[in-house]
């Protein structure tokens, strides 16, 4: 079952792979904008945009002006949507291996194997 998760997993990686990247890519060039507008380190608004896009929240950095503000709140919808994309996939993984389960112990037990319902 596991191999099959995993097999299913990296497929569906590869068809949202694209949106995925996007995603990620727009919210470290939010960061990066944010971090030179604020005059932080490339590491610290690397920092402060994962740690938004997670929406862990630790406060330690927080924005000061307007337009790094709006542009937080975007790396915080970007970073829930690409949660739900990351947990949809795995969700899909999942089916797929189990729907996969069946047809592997059948191969196993032969045709005339009997099944619970």
């Amino acid at each position: 079952m596991r191999r099959m998760f995993f097999r299913a997993l990296v497929q569906q990686l590869r068809v949202v792979w694209p949106i995925f990247s996007g995603i990620l890519l727009a919210m470290v060039g939010a960061g990066l904008v944010i971090g030179r507008i604020e005059d932080w380190r490339v590491d610290e608004a690397l920092y402060f945009t994962f740690v938004t896009g997670l929406t862990i929240g630790y406060g330690d950095f927080s924005p000061q002006h307007v337009l790094t503000r709006l542009l937080a709140i975007a790396i915080g919808f970007a970073g829930v949507v690409m949660t739900g994309l990351v947990v949809a996939v795995a969700v899909q993984a999942l089916k797929a291996a189990n729907r996969s389960l069946p047809n592997e112990e059948a191969k196993k037990n032969g045709p005339l194997a009997q099944r619970d319902p």
